[in-house]
């Protein structure tokens, strides 16, 4: 792994976590994931094609989700997204 997809998925999985901690909005967390995409550099497919679904569906859980089921819906999706990220930055 680059230094840059590193330094990309440490500050994402820290985007993660202050979303789950209630620090930054569902649309923080999602202008993150989309903002991460353009800053990854080649490497593992996986990762870029999990942050896009993950974008995806948290687009879906705002305009589909009332809004005190929104925050609870998107952690748990999130948690996936996160486990990946983990994954990938261990050594």
């Amino acid at each position: 792994m680059t230094g840059q997809n590193r330094q990309v998925l440490t500050a994402l999985r820290a985007s993660i976590d202050a979303f789950t901690r209630g620090e930054i909005s569902l649309e923080d967390v999602q202008s993150r994931l989309q903002s991460s995409l353009d800053l990854l550099e080649s490497g593992n497919p996986l990762v870029p094609e999990a942050i896009r679904i993950a974008e995806g569906d948290l687009e879906e859980i705002r305009f589909a989700r009332l809004l005190d089921e929104q925050r609870p819906a998107a952690v748990l999706r999130l948690d996936d997204l996160r486990f990946l990220i983990n994954a990938e930055l261990e050594p």
